[in-house]
């Protein structure tokens, strides 16, 4: 039986506060404008832990969400879930109401979890939001730097700050690819910049920089 929408909501990060993915969870109960529950799995998990975690969820890995008997893992699997556990027009969209920019958006994001994986290893996430590590980048990161950079630019209209008409969840996933270039001083187009910064001034990303070690 599905369970029941006044059902408690609780989402699982992990204790370095340095995953994209916990990240992307965050936001998007935030945008939704639910209340949750957080907490706070150890890093590296333990192994009793983590078989305690397999029984529930199958893929024991934060982020994690819990809502009533329905465990989830896989942050695109979260934001599915509360697009279509919390729908408008109680709720805020997470994903563009037209279905060709829906569909765009999950290529979007599909992109950034499979894709890049050179400049995420010389700009990872924790240079983002902890430590800028600006040491010069591969032949491979920096063809991926400009992968990343065409492909913004093609999707964001020039002078706006969001992918589509109306903010989405692809948004805070392409705005923290970016500021892996921003924050480490990589060259980045003037207009992807003040894209990927109007996006970590919303409430929602805020709300996640407040737990980050660095923020207490």
């Amino acid at each position: 039986m599905p369970a029941s929408v006044s059902s408690a909501l609780t989402l699982y990060a992990e204790s370095s506060w340095m995953s994209p993915w916990v990240f992307h969870a965050m936001v998007a109960l935030e945008e939704k404008q639910l209340a949750y529950k957080l907490e706070v799995l150890p890093t590296p998990l333990p192994a009793a832990q983590r078989a305690q975690l397999h029984d529930k969820v199958i893929v024991a890995e934060a982020p994690i969400l819990v809502h009533g008997e329905t465990w989830i893992s896989d942050s695109l699997a979260i934001s599915e879930y509360l697009a279509e556990t919390f729908p408008i027009p109680d709720h805020p969209r997470l994903f563009p109401p037209d279905l060709a920019d829906r569909a765009r958006a999950r290529q979007i994001m599909m992109f950034l979890r499979t894709g890049m994986a050179a400049l995420r290893e010389a700009r990872p996430t924790s240079s983002v939001l902890a430590r800028p590590n600006p040491k010069p980048l591969s032949d491979a990161a920096r063809a991926e730097a400009a992968e990343l950079e065409r492909i913004a630019l093609a999707v964001i209209p020039e002078g706006r700050t969001s992918l589509f008409e109306s903010w989405c969840i692809a948004d805070a996933d392409l705005a923290l690819a970016l500021m892996r270039l921003i924050a480490n001083q990589d060259p980045l187009e003037r207009r992807l910049h003040d894209y990927a910064l109007a996006q970590f001034d919303r409430k929602s990303v805020r709300r996640f920089m407040a737990h980050l070690p660095t923020s207490r």
